[in-house]
């Protein structure tokens, strides 16, 4: 076994102590957004309750709420949306339902969701809403739980 050259151990010294002193923080987002800052992919969460499917926005209707923009398919959803967006925004803020149960940060994909007493939740994948569908209230006040700890 040879000896570590002298460079290298400074050198992973220094990395080291970087990443120790780097603040450790949990998501400060309160809303799953994409690349550009669209909440929820841009998709329209109206649409959950009005067509009970998934459905692009457009970006000429949109509506600033939470710090992000939601895009949706008309004025008129727009409109619904403002007036009452705690009614419709997704819980967890779109982020995906079953990895914060897990204490893992994941958008959610608004192909794969579930309205459950009345509020929308979202998965990062199809498994996700399947193990919802067995145990929603156990898988609910686990991600709560996390979701409480974040700033």
């Amino acid at each position: 076994m040879s000896p570590i050259p002298r460079r290298r151990v400074f050198a992973l010294a220094a990395g080291a102590y970087i990443l120790a002193t780097l603040p450790v923080r949990a998501s400060t987002a309160r809303v799953a957004v994409n690349d550009n800052g669209i909440a929820i992919d841009g998709y329209d969460t109206t649409a959950y309750w009005s067509i009970s499917a998934p459905r692009h926005g457009v970006s000429s209707h949109v509506v600033n709420w939470a710090g992000s923009d939601w895009h949706f398919t008309s004025a008129e959803d727009a409109d619904t949306f403002a007036a009452t967006p705690e009614a419709f925004a997704p819980q967890f803020g779109g982020f995906c339902t079953r990895a914060l149960s897990f204490k893992k940060i994941i958008n959610g994909d608004p192909e794969v969701w579930r309205i459950y007493q009345g509020k929308l939740y979202l998965f990062a994948q199809p498994i996700g809403g399947r193990k919802f569908d067995k145990g929603q209230d156990a898988m609910i006040a686990k991600a709560q739980a996390y979701w409480d700890t974040l700033n």
